[in-house]
């Protein structure tokens, strides 16, 4: 994930909403499980991979009011932060 003007958001542990999580390249890329619903997922992510399918990629442009609005991330996401992120659909969980 990226800031709109190019800056990397860096997270500076793993984060995941399942069962486990990795930050690979140094913390550029973070590998996840996640559940995909409202509870868990910005707007943005949510509306954008509706559809995917298992190896399917995406760049998603997310709009602020799809992100995290005007309160950001402190130290990681600026409030209003237009966001961009590259998603691939890695494999189904069936839990």
């Amino acid at each position: 994930m990226w800031l709109n003007k190019g800056e990397a958001v860096r997270w500076k542990t793993p984060w995941g909403g399942i069962s486990h999580a990795t930050l690979e390249d140094e913390g550029h890329t973070l590998t996840t499980d996640v559940r995909f619903d409202r509870v868990f997922l910005i707007s943005g992510l949510f509306y954008g991979v509706e559809g995917m399918r298992v190896g399917g990629s995406r760049k998603l442009k997310i709009s602020p009011h799809l992100g995290y609005r005007d309160k950001g991330v402190p130290g990681v996401i600026p409030p209003n932060a237009v966001l961009v992120a590259e998603i691939t659909f890695v494999e189904e969980l069936n839990l």
